[in-house]
């Protein structure tokens, strides 16, 4: 558990800079660019996340599982082909949808959206896409490596300093112009990630092909999971492009992201946790898996509780940090808050149904959470604009993790809702 603990603060340390970097991105972009034009840049970001979602197959939490596991076996002698499998098969994928995208999206624009000035920044920030792929697989590979600080600046530190840098130096009034930082940013986290790669990867004499077949099965339903993931996440914000406006787009994009500042400290004892769930459990150490787990989810809610309170208590304040027209999104940002602290309540649920070989109980509680998801949406948008589309996302994002701490009692035999027993 020291490993844990240790590998949680650093991993802490990271997180908070990831949190702040992004949120100062936000208010970078809504203040430099205003609600419209922020709105394109917003929706053009989420549509890029997506096709870079399906373009990885459901690698991620795959590498993370063979690679620990590899790792932990002391031989080390496959990671190197399942880290050439996994970067080729996300790389030609995600190639072959952005050339598709590009062809389409005049038409996707006129057909779904209808936002104007939206088809030149959609059309930039594609070419993104596969670097964006490839950057989050090698944040994954090192996570599997228990490179836990460098598989987050990857993640998620790198991309939005970077624009905030090149920003610096020429500010941008139009979002086709931050779209342009943006795919510069992809590049450079991508470069830092494959040098982390280099620099981390055990070095071995002889490397034995991993099994495409047993990667290839293990990833069908993590990739059922991330891409219904991603409309969890992001349907809420592409219905509301499609039957609101760019701004109503850019009110609820920076609202999700504030609200998504209480899970930061989640992420941080997930890219922990992850890898130690697939060893624990590849070793048989059933009772090492319910400890961890429990501890978790404890030290999620202590360092949590407050700023979910802080929060809730000056909704108004933070988002006018956006800009004034922002603080009407102060409620949307209340429901949001609540959905997230449901997230961090439940633990790592879904990391840990995957790391332990359940990878179908979490396609289908995804999937099941999907469904609640746009459904809700399809009903309230239309009718409640912005607050609907919070409503949405929120039940979406705690049904999720309801329907996972179910399944984590059923197939692993305890309640991680009862982390006070840790």
């Amino acid at each position: 558990m020291k490993e844990m603990l240790l590998g949680s603060l650093a991993g802490l340390v990271v997180k908070v800079l990831a949190a702040l970097s992004l949120f100062a991105l936000n208010v970078v972009v809504t203040r430099a660019l205003g609600a419209h034009e922020a709105g394109l840049f917003f929706l053009g970001f989420t549509l890029v996340m997506i096709i870079a979602t399906i373009g990885r197959l459901g690698l991620d939490q795959a590498v993370v599982r063979f690679i620990a596991r590899d790792r932990e076996s002391k031989t080390s002698n496959q990671i190197h082909s399942i880290y050439v499998k996994a970067t080729s098969w996300a790389f030609g994928l995600t190639l072959l949808l952005t050339l598709v995208f590009l062809l389409s999206a005049e038409a996707l624009n006129d057909t779904l959206f209808k936002l104007s000035g939206f088809t030149p920044v959609f059309e930039t920030m594609l070419l993104a896409t596969p670097f964006i792929a490839l950057y989050i697989v090698h944040a994954h590979v090192l996570q599997g490596l228990k490179q836990i600080s460098k598989s987050m600046l990857v993640a998620s530190v790198f991309l939005p300093i970077v624009i905030l840098i090149q920003f610096g130096v020429l500010p941008a009034v139009y979002a086709k112009y931050m779209a342009g930082y943006f795919v510069i940013a992809s590049i450079v986290t991508l470069l830092l990630g494959k040098y982390f790669w280099a620099s981390s990867a055990p070095v071995v004499e002889t490397s034995s092909q991993f099994s495409s077949a047993i990667l290839r099965a293990t990833c069908m339903p993590l990739w059922i999971v991330a891409v219904v993931h991603q409309v969890i996440q992001w349907s809420s914000q592409i219905m509301l492009g499609m039957w609101s406006d760019a701004q109503s787009v850019a009110f609820f994009a920076t609202a999700q992201r504030t609200a998504m500042l209480t899970s930061f400290i989640l992420f941080a004892v997930n890219a922990i946790a992850a890898p130690k769930f697939a060893a624990m459990h590849a070793s048989g150490d059933a009772a090492g898996v319910k400890r961890l787990a429990l501890m978790s989810v404890k030290g999620m809610m202590i360092l949590t509780v407050p700023v979910t309170i802080f929060i809730l208590l000056f909704p108004s304040w933070l988002m006018s940090l956006f800009g004034e027209e922002f603080r009407n999104a102060a409620t949307a940002l209340m429901i949001l808050v609540v959905g997230q602290f449901i997230n961090i309540a439940t633990g790592s649920v879904g990391h840990l149904l995957a790391m332990t070989g359940h990878e179908t109980k979490v396609r289908d509680n995804m999937i099941a959470s999907g469904m609640v998801a746009v459904g809700l949406g399809v009903v309230l948008i239309p009718e409640y604009n912005l607050i609907g589309a919070s409503v949405a996302y929120a039940c979406g994002v705690a049904s999720q993790n309801l329907l996972g701490v179910y399944q984590v009692k059923k197939y692993l035999g305890f309640n991680i809702l009862c982390f006070w027993k840790a």
